[in-house]
């Protein structure tokens, strides 16, 4: 009924007019509060329905800002977890309808409080199951990741710039940069002990040696036993995080299809992959082509705050760019360097990328 009244709302999914919450965010009251008694019904609802259709739900849980909530379909192969993310926000919008609720799916429905986004936990795997991003245990395992990051840094490096057009539509221009979500100049987290094992590779040290650690939390508490954790934080302010077996995508807008933001970041992965190998393949050894393809491309790690105002400028002396509206993000998607990625990777012609 509220939304009802609304013809902002309805008409645009978010707010035009009125006046701001009067209490604001109240952020941890928001999100360490217990879920609504009507949208836990409801969640339970969507949960039901998206196992019926062959899909499970890891956890719904209270956001920060009120009357914000956050869902997580468990990860499946990136095709057929694309077509569950679109069948999850109709079965959200449906559901909704049957208990007299309305889903905003808007990056930023509300002005003053945090807006909304998609977090694509993004892993990759070999056909025999291995996770190429866990440190692993072996040293040949760890010497994989490192090599498998250096590519990471690459790719982010070289096209930031179409990463970040993946994530570009109109509601994401209220959000990206803003005090919830990660900036629109495109950075790799890697965390501080990663990062200075990879500083000493550079320096000439061993591949292998990151990843046999890990990090206890002390509870504070007699009764309860300490807890182990990664070795490294997630850092929220970051479009693209390190979480111990994955990279997260952070930066996809709430209301988009994970189609193309998906296929552009496997495409500019596939690319720096390719340079590895062909360095490998060429007669360099493995070690120093990964410290080599790290030393090029080091200036797009960054493990500080991605929301402070001295970021951008530290981002425009590192070379790498500030696409901060969907415009000009959208408008480098047919440059040179992005159409001869695409072709060369047979994802699209020329003419398609220019359609």
């Amino acid at each position: 009924d509220d939304f009802l009244q609304r013809p902002d709302l309805m008409c645009c999914g978010r707010t035009v007019v009125g006046m701001a919450a009067p209490r604001g965010q109240q952020t941890d009251f928001n999100y360490f509060n217990k879920t609504d008694p009507r949208v836990r019904a409801f969640f339970e609802d969507v949960q039901k329905e998206m196992l019926d259709a062959g899909s499970a739900m890891s956890v719904f849980h209270n956001e920060v800002a009120p009357s914000q909530y956050e869902l997580s379909p468990i990860f499946k192969l990136t095709n057929i977890a694309m077509d569950e993310n679109t069948m999850c926000m109709e079965i959200l919008e449906e559901t909704a309808a049957r208990h007299g609720l309305y889903c905003l799916m808007h990056e930023k429905p509300f002005a003053n409080v945090n807006g909304s986004g998609k977090h694509n936990n993004w892993g990759l795997n070999t056909d025999v199951g291995d996770n190429l991003f866990v440190p692993g245990k072996t040293k040949e395992a760890q010497e994989r990741f490192i090599s498998m990051v250096a590519v990471l840094a690459r790719c982010l490096n070289v096209h930031g710039d179409l990463v970040r057009t993946g994530a570009a539509c109109s509601g994401n221009d209220h959000r990206l940069g803003a005090d919830e979500a990660p900036p629109a100049i495109i950075s790799l987290y890697t965390g501080e002990k990663m990062e200075a094992h990879l500083r000493a590779v550079m320096d000439g040290g061993e591949l292998s040696g990151y990843g046999e650690d890990t990090t206890v939390i002390a509870t504070g508490n007699n009764e309860v036993a300490p807890i182990t954790a990664n070795l490294e934080d997630r850092n929220r302010t970051a479009p693209f995080p390190f979480c111990g077996n994955r990279f997260e995508f952070r930066a996809v807008g709430s209301t988009q299809n994970i189609g193309f933001p998906m296929a552009v970041l496997n495409t500019a992965y596939a690319e720096s992959m390719g340079v590895l190998s062909d360095k490998i393949e060429g007669g360099t050894a493995v070690r120093d082509a990964v410290s080599e393809m790290l030393s090029e491309n080091f200036n797009v790690i960054f493990n500080g705050d991605g929301y402070s105002s001295e970021w951008p400028v530290e981002a425009e002396k590192r070379g790498l760019i500030n696409l901060n509206n969907s415009y000009e993000a959208i408008a480098r998607l047919n440059s040179e360097k992005n159409k001869d990625l695409f072709v060369a990777q047979k994802v699209f012609t020329s003419d398609e990328v220019d359609a």
